[in-house]
């Protein structure tokens, strides 16, 4: 009788096999410790390799979430209008490391991302439309590669509560500048930071900066580096609380590089501002109303090769009464990474001024990762939202990739009411719309005017793909509910 062969199978693959109940993973995170020191706990372990062989620990730091199923049943009065401790969110870890990918030879790294904790089942990279592929390397560890610098998020099990963003960047050299304020590798207790012309403030990789910046009619102002403004040590109550960076009456500002973690109000606040560029920016916060960016009465805005993590609002487009008759208008978001935990990914309006149109607006190379509300009027991770007397015309979403959201509705372009009903939607197109994940249940998405007065005029919907699958005009039904106020109709959904 031939010899039995004997077979020894890796540890990894045998506590895959075991019963999921066996061993539940349980975050470190400590909800009874203050914010400040919960963005010192991780639950990963990251190092890199280059393409010569170079090993390279990385610091992995904490970054508290919130959820939207954590509301209480009283909506806004529950959890998230109560806890501005922070203490009912959850913690994610976020890796930031540069290399310079252009460099001959050494154009790839190699990451290595450990989890504590027991062996987990399986793991995605996001966005999908990066195509980057993990190998598992044991029970808790995988490796994936990167040819250019990427933003991603690593979600271990499905827990998109406490996953893991990995930012890699180019190196930024400290900029030579007469006025310059600068934070070098360490944390730093800044406080306010008010800014005047020609000023630079710079955050070098590896600073943490616990502080809120400030400026009021200074133009040729730059913030930028590859560190950290963190607003755990900030007050977060409704009454005192401020943005992380505001700047009112302002012209020719840039913001690059830099991760803001744990605002307590709006993040990004340009009010009255002209020629404004935000590049490669990052932003993780938890608290309600900390949207992402906040455009003001602004105009001739860039938005390009960032990613925000937000509660409220990723980015969202306002007109007030302002001395200057400035609206918002001629501005521009591309290939950026969204992530809404409750509200709106991109909202276009509400609260808005009724002789200050808002116009030529452009989304475009957009992926949206996270999705959740549902409730008007604020529905839609993409969306217009036509109220408080306002006017929105020539609004474009182009590209724009919906990936495994949860239960979100896609998009929403209609007549609404915030403090009133809005005046004029006009020319608004999306082309190139897809959603990807199981549209089982998923809210049909909204394009609707109001009565014949209030029409949306001039609407398109071009090419929208549900699963890679183009959706025919006999199947839109399906997945747009829409009324006799749009026009034209027949001929706009292809």
């Amino acid at each position: 009788m031939a010899k039995m062969l004997k077979i020894v199978l890796p540890l990894w693959l045998v506590l895959g096999m075991l019963p999921l109940r066996a061993q539940q993973w349980q975050s470190v995170d400590d909800a009874s410790l203050s914010e400040r020191e919960r963005v010192h706990l991780s639950d990963y372990e990251v190092s890199i390799r280059t393409r010569d062989g170079l090993c390279q620990q990385v610091k992995v730091a904490g970054a508290l979430v919130s959820n939207i199923e954590k509301r209480g049943e009283d909506g806004d009065r529950g959890i998230n209008g109560t806890d501005t401790a922070g203490h009912a969110r959850s913690l994610m870890g976020v890796a930031m490391f540069t290399h310079d990918f252009s460099q001959k030879g050494g154009r790839y790294v190699m990451v290595r991302v450990k989890r504590q904790g027991p062996a987990f089942r399986d793991v995605a990279i996001r966005p999908t439309a990066r195509h980057i592929k993990p190998k598992r390397v044991d029970a808790q560890t995988i490796e994936f590669k990167l040819e250019r610098p990427e933003k991603v998020s690593v979600e271990f099990d499905g827990d998109r509560d406490h996953n893991l963003f990995v930012f890699a960047d180019m190196p930024l050299e400290r900029p030579d500048s007469e006025d310059l304020i600068y934070f070098g590798p360490g944390e730093h207790e800044a406080g306010f930071i008010n800014m005047h012309s020609g000023q630079t403030v710079f955050i070098d990789e590896g600073a943490v900066v616990y502080g809120q910046i400030d400026a009021r009619g200074a133009d040729h102002i730059r913030i930028m580096g590859r560190g950290i403004l963190c607003g755990s040590g900030a007050v977060h109550d409704f009454q005192r609380r401020r943005s992380m960076i505001y700047c009112r009456g302002c012209r020719d500002v840039r913001v690059e590089g830099v991760l803001f973690r744990g605002s307590p109000s709006w993040t990004l606040c340009f009010s009255d501002c002209d020629s404004v560029l935000l590049d490669n920016i990052k932003e993780i916060c938890w608290m309600r109303n900390s949207d992402g960016i906040d455009l003001c009465n602004t105009s001739n805005v860039v938005i390009r090769n960032s990613f925000l993590r937000n509660y409220d609002d990723n980015i969202s487009l306002k007109n007030y009464e302002v001395q200057s008759g400035r609206s918002t208008s001629n501005i521009l978001m591309t290939d950026c990474t969204l992530w809404a935990d409750c509200a709106h990914n991109i909202v276009v309006g509400p609260e808005n001024w009724p002789t200050l149109p808002m116009q030529n607006v452009s989304f475009e190379n957009i992926d949206v990762l996270e999705a959740r509300e549902t409730a008007y009027p604020w529905r839609g991770a993409i969306g217009v939202m036509g109220s408080d007397e306002g006017t929105f015309r020539n609004v474009l979403f182009r590209n724009v990739r919906i990936d495994n959201v949860r239960g979100g509705q896609p998009f929403a372009v209609e007549f609404c009411r915030y403090r009133s009903m809005g005046r004029q939607v006009g020319n608004v197109r999306l082309e190139n719309i897809s959603i990807e994940g199981d549209t089982l249940g998923m809210p049909r998405s909204t394009v609707k005017g109001l009565d014949g007065e209030h029409r949306i005029e001039g609407f398109q919907l071009r090419n929208l793909r549900i699963n890679g699958k183009k959706v025919k005009p006999r199947e839109m039904e399906r997945y747009v509910e829409t009324n006799e106020f749009v026009s034209p109709l027949s001929d706009s959904l292809f």
